[in-house]
């Protein structure tokens, strides 16, 4: 364990850093992947070296005392140039990119489009590993001290993290032909709304946009089926239980094997962009930094991910 002059250990700092960053012990702890009983240990150590409290703790909420805040303040642009030269000597003393990737990304792109790909990295840089441990497509659960790169589908809040448009997921109207052949093909919004309706929560309301007028039609019929999985509600509507409303790049199998049908060509789900997110400033490892390069070369190739409103006029 590395050790100040003054017998403060790099640890216990690191330790101040985190829960600063993160807001709470077990947040902090996580990011550390430390027990929350060894984070408060290594706090506790920190404070005893230095003769102050640095962080006040309630039942509800941690925050810094001022003095706490400014010695966060002043530490933590040093511990991030350490550890940037750290692993900047380290890299370059290497050809071969090794060391962990911490992923997270929604289970329906990670599925049909990323996790082939993560594969295809993974075996040119056998010396990388990756942790996929947050499957959400949520705008407010991502941090760099959690993840090296993220993967988000629709508009992003501003961030720490850089931000590349890797493609666009376009929403399509999709049904079995068995479905079609007994209940009709709908080809208005209105006749739409007979039909029975498979949704993908929490995605209960379709936005469809006239090509012709530009006039954008929301549907908010009862569905049928709800179910927090992309996947299910593609067999659901491969079963012939309804029409789903699903991104191009979850069906694109079944349409092109002929077990769905696109329908109602004159209208579109406006497309919601796809990135891929990853940290803005400082030293970026080189598995980072490969990692990034492989995803965007391979991701804006994809002809699927790709797909514009362009494609469907």
């Amino acid at each position: 364990m590395q050790r100040c002059k003054n017998g403060m250990k790099l640890d216990d700092l690191r330790t101040l850093i985190a829960i600063a960053q993160q807001g709470s012990f077990r947040a902090a702890a996580s990011a550390l992947d430390i027990p929350p009983a060894t984070l408060s240990r290594r706090l506790q150590r920190l404070e005893d070296t230095l003769g102050s409290q640095l962080v006040i703790r309630d039942s509800r909420n941690v925050s810094l005392t001022p003095l706490g805040q400014n010695y966060f303040d002043r530490c933590q642009p040093l511990i991030d140039d350490l550890e940037a030269a750290t692993s900047e000597i380290q890299d370059s003393s290497q050809n071969t990119p090794r060391g962990a990737l911490r992923i997270s990304a929604p289970v329906g792109l990670l599925t049909y489009q990323l996790m082939p790909l993560f594969n295809q990295f993974l075996a040119q840089y056998p010396e990388v590993t990756l942790s996929l441990n947050q499957l959400s497509n949520q705008q407010h659960d991502y941090s760099p001290e959690q993840y090296d790169v993220v993967f988000r589908v629709g508009q992003q809040p501003d961030s720490s993290f850089a931000a590349a448009t890797i493609g666009e997921s376009q929403r399509i109207l999709v049904a079995s032909p068995c479905y079609l052949a007994q209940q009709g093909t709908p080809h208005t919004p209105e006749e739409l709304e007979l039909h029975a309706r498979l949704a993908s929560v929490p995605e209960f309301e379709w936005a469809l946009t006239s090509k012709q007028s530009n006039q954008t039609v929301w549907l908010n019929s009862p569905v049928r089926m709800a179910i927090a999985d992309l996947n299910s509600i593609k067999q659901a509507t491969i079963s012939g239980l309804g029409i789903a409303c699903l991104p191009n790049y979850v069906v694109a199998d079944a349409i092109a094997q002929q077990r769905l049908t696109t329908m109602m060509p004159e209208w579109y789900s406006p497309p919601r962009p796809i990135y891929m997110l990853y940290q803005r400033l400082g030293y970026v490892p080189l598995h980072i930094s490969h990692f990034i390069d492989f995803m965007r070369s391979a991701l804006t190739t994809s002809s699927v991910l790709t797909c514009s409103i362009a494609d469907k006029k």
